[in-house]
């Protein structure tokens, strides 16, 4: 039995793949990617079978093959036991509707500059409050499509 395997083509003109597209493939018994060639799959094809248009961006290549790397890899990263640490597939960008927060690792100072005191302050919650409000600063500035949508979803 094939179970829940949706058959996508990777294609300019498909819906923009998100991390919910990923999220939800990923909970999928599998899925097949179709990667087209110059000018693409048959139409009857597509209309036939019910597949699932995708596509990774607003720019073309020659072939789907780099895009389904690219759906591949978000998609296999969600699953269990894949990254070393769970918490990273949750807390990173777009898990939330945000872009991630900055990171900073050691040394405390570099170049002269120096990892904001609340995040060595050892308090959990203000580390987390400022997180967040670093994801939604950075999400406005960088990404107001991504902001607009963010109360709405």
């Amino acid at each position: 039995a094939r179970g829940r395997m949706p058959l996508i083509y990777l294609s300019p003109r498909g819906v923009p793949f998100t991390q919910k597209i990923a999220q939800d493939l990923s909970e999928q018994d599998g899925v097949t990617l179709l990667c087209g060639r110059f000018e693409g799959v048959d139409e009857r094809v597509l209309e036939h079978y019910e597949i699932m248009e995708v596509s990774m961006g607003d720019y073309v290549l020659t072939g789907g093959e780099l895009p389904a790397m690219t759906l591949i890899d978000a998609c296999v990263r969600l699953l269990p036991n894949v990254l070393g640490n769970e918490e990273s597939a949750i807390e990173e960008s777009h898990s939330n509707g945000l872009l991630e927060h900055p990171q900073y690792t050691r040394p405390a100072e570099w170049e002269g500059r120096t990892i904001p005191s609340v995040l060595t302050s050892g308090d959990h919650g203000k580390v987390a409050k400022w997180r967040r409000q670093m994801s939604e600063k950075i999400t406005q500035e960088r990404r107001p499509d991504l902001w607009a949508k963010k109360d709405k979803a």
